[in-house]
């Protein structure tokens, strides 16, 4: 899907919320299910190689039909650029991000949606706002 024609998006979910409402966790499921009310529910395409990746056995079925939920968005030029132009401002400051973390903070930036994550410290992006899924 391109990104340029989703609308209505209130968050991006981030990789280790999705993890955690696969596995169960009740905060997930409470916090997914109160940011539905706002509006669409999206993920990186990233999200889903993540995903997949630790992906064990018997748990395709519940895996695919919680991500086919979503709103999931490709990677596309303007992420990808916003992404780049991202990874090159940090490194020129002496901080490191991790691509797929680029992408995704790129992606909630190119909807100005927030990202939901418990990662927090991950993601050092001016302008990008992260919100909490889990209050430690």
């Amino acid at each position: 899907m391109q990104s340029s024609r989703v609308k209505g998006i209130s968050c991006l979910v981030d990789t280790d919320i999705a993890i955690d409402f696969l596995r169960r966790r009740e905060y997930a499921r409470e916090l997914l299910e109160n940011w539905v009310g706002e509006g669409l529910l999206a993920i990186s395409a990233l999200t889903h190689l993540e995903i997949y990746q630790g992906m064990k056995a018997g748990e395709e079925r519940a895996t695919n039909a919680f991500l086919d939920g979503l709103v999931s968005v490709a990677v596309d030029i303007p992420i990808a650029r916003r992404a780049g132009t991202m990874l090159g401002e940090l490194h020129s400051k002496g901080m490191t991000l991790g691509i797929v973390d680029a992408v995704i903070a790129a992606t909630a930036l190119q909807f100005g949606a927030p990202l939901l994550t418990n990662n927090v410290e991950r993601y050092p992006v001016a302008d990008l706002k992260v919100i909490r899924g889990l209050e430690v």
